[in-house]
């Protein structure tokens, strides 16, 4: 941030700010903390509201609990759902 402020450089980000139990990964936890501005890449869950979470999958199509924080995969390991669909999938009170 300090190089990018001092040589005038814009610097812009894309990534996801949650892994797929909600929590912040690391280096997004620093970049929301340290961003001039945010825009956010609107994803739409299955009921039509805003898409906040990434839910993990397994081949079955099942919500993954736990595991390692990254996974690589794509749209037949996560599924991007509103707040209320992610923790009803993982069997949070909502």
């Amino acid at each position: 941030a300090r190089l990018a402020d001092d040589a005038g450089i814009p610097v812009l980000c894309y990534g996801l700010r949650t892994d797929f139990r909600g929590d912040l990964f690391p280096g997004s936890a620093v970049l929301l903390g340290i961003a001039d501005s945010l825009i956010e890449m609107k994803g739409v869950c299955h009921c039509g509201r805003k898409a906040t979470m990434n839910l993990r999958v397994n081949a079955e199509g099942s919500a993954v609990k736990a595991g390692q924080q990254t996974e690589v995969g794509g749209n037949e390991r996560y599924v991007a759902l509103c707040r209320r669909h992610f923790s009803e999938a993982l069997g949070r009170p909502t």
